[in-house]
């Protein structure tokens, strides 16, 4: 009976830490996205122009551009209780200031909102893996932490779906039910906190492991060390350089879509809202889904065939949207396939890193992956907003422009995605053409038998470096260093300095924009 009732116990509290993970990232997400649907109403009543909104959509994911870099070294060092307050803080003081600049309607006021708000994005994404891991670190990891992420993906879409006939009911609403939740998710944090304090005998029992102890595991899988960058090869720099482009197609549209497909199709407002939400419904679903299958098929090439079918499914939305409306009638069969190509993609960017680099790079790759697509996002979201306000076209015009830019952009993304298959490849052949030769006799039996590429069972490794690829994501890049040459390493010198000038071209152009569209006190 005893042992009964500490079981209960020990579920209870799991339970209630899971609930408490997942509840954190609410309010950020839901705040991001509520924004898209309102487009037109910003337009309209405080004249916002499409520029103005593009740098207000956009200074959400500037901080973007350099807090993964360094968000790791800056939990561990704060600690759990500074990191996780100052993360819940930061993203709930941005939706007080976007708030309050909507109060007094400053459009210039709500871009530093969403601003600040972009600095805690990341840390918080730290404390939340911090409390799954303490206490699933052997209780069932990988779903709880596809749990934390499917949490945030539904606020996201609940978001996108309520915010217009919230703003009907109350023109304020949709920014004070977000700010509402980001307090939530910040007293949410205080509960944890004191709770844990609290509880710290049973919790240490029950995980087996501390907050500090899972912070600083999850801390030292986030740590970017610059250097190794040089060390990845060229493959690796093929895969950056599709996150621009991936960064270019996929969050961009998000803010911008019920506004292309309300004036495009001559819909209202509230429907316009209704249909583009669907482009947030697939990953709720999907992500699991995804993380599932690529962890039953082991093969490094399912992968890169599920990243180019998803690069096909988003190149069909803009493709369809590009046609005449006449001809199309509805943007429902694009706004389907947005959803469902973005529904697994962003996690196939994190599950393949695995696949390029050895486990101890892969922190490093993780944290370029996400700085250089949020750097693609924030130039792509600043400069369609200046692509729609353009004067030398009309509307219709601008907006057609526009989506024949994600078309062309998306195109080079699937070639990039094929490219960067073949050149995978062919470095496939050469590690293995310099493996020892029982090691490479093995591979050679595994693929005659049928296997594919398939991993041998001996060299299967379980990474805890992201949410999903800590879960479910077999190793397919030996423990070794890789065996790039001294002129690969050559041209990472060059890569690394492309990519470190790209995120300064991007801060620029926000910065020269944000003059440009404030230039007084008034928006």
């Amino acid at each position: 009976m005893d042992s009964s009732r500490a079981l209960k116990r020990v579920a209870l509290l799991r339970g209630v830490a899971l609930l408490c993970a997942c509840s954190l990232s609410i309010g950020s997400h839901f705040g991001l996205n509520s924004l898209g649907p309102l487009k037109s109403k910003l337009s309209r009543e405080k004249g916002t122009s499409s520029s103005q909104f593009g740098l207000l959509t956009a200074a959400s994911a500037l901080n973007s551009t350099w807090t993964p870099l360094v968000g790791g070294l800056l939990a561990a060092r704060l600690g759990t209780s500074l990191s996780s307050i100052m993360a819940t803080s930061i993203i709930f003081a941005g939706q007080l200031i976007l708030l309050f600049g909507d109060l007094t309607g400053s459009v210039r006021i709500m871009v530093f909102g969403m601003f600040i708000f972009g600095l805690g994005v990341s840390p918080l994404a730290v404390v939340q893996e911090t409390i799954i891991v303490r206490h699933f670190k052997d209780h069932g990891l990988g779903l709880s932490l596809a749990l934390g992420l499917v949490a945030g993906k539904f606020a996201s879409f609940v978001a996108s779906r309520i915010s217009f006939p919230l703003s009907q009911w109350n023109e304020h609403a949709p920014f004070f039910v977000s700010a509402c939740l980001a307090g939530f998710s910040f007293c949410v944090n205080l509960f944890y906190l004191w709770y844990s304090k609290w509880m710290a005998s049973e919790l240490d029992r029950s995980s087996g492991i501390s907050d500090d102890d899972a912070l600083h595991e999850v801390s030292e899988k986030r740590k970017v060390r610059i250097g190794d960058l040089l060390n990845m090869g060229d493959v690796f720099w093929l895969y950056i350089a599709i996150n621009v482009f991936c960064g270019f197609i996929w969050t961009p549209f998000f803010p911008i879509a019920p506004n292309i497909i309300e004036r495009r199709y001559g819909l209202s407002e509230g429907r316009a809202a209704e249909e583009s939400s669907l482009l947030h419904a697939g990953s709720m679903f999907l992500y699991p889904l995804c993380g599932y299958l690529t962890d039953v098929v082991k093969k490094r090439s399912f992968v890169h065939r599920l990243l180019l079918l998803s690069s096909v499914l988003t190149m069909f939305c803009y493709g369809w949207l590009s046609l005449s409306p006449t001809t199309t009638k509805t943007p429902l069969p694009a706004m389907i396939s947005f959803g469902f190509g973005l529904g697994f993609s962003p996690l196939l960017l994190v599950i393949i890193v695995p696949h390029l680099v050895p486990t101890k790079y892969v922190s490093t790759a993780l944290g370029a992956h996400k700085s250089i697509e949020s750097s693609g996002s924030t130039m792509m979201q600043t400069l369609a907003g200046l692509a729609l306000d353009s004067k030398k076209r009309t509307q219709a015009k601008s907006i057609e422009k526009v989506l024949n830019a994600f078309l062309t952009l998306n195109i080079i993304q699937f070639f990039g995605v094929y490219i960067m298959m073949v050149f995978d490849r062919r470095r496939r052949q050469r590690l293995l053409s310099q493996m020892p030769e029982a090691i490479q006799e093995s591979e050679n039996e595994a693929l005659t038998a049928g296997a594919g590429d398939a991993e041998r069972p001996g060299e299967l490794h379980r990474l805890n470096s992201s949410p999903i690829v800590g879960s479910h994501m077999r190793r397919a890049v030996k423990e070794e260093e890789l065996l790039v040459t001294a002129s690969e390493r050559m041209r990472g010198k060059v890569f690394l300095t492309l990519s470190a000038l790209l995120i300064l071209w991007t801060w620029m152009l926000f910065m020269i924009c944000t003059l440009l569209e404030f230039p007084g006190t008034k928006p």
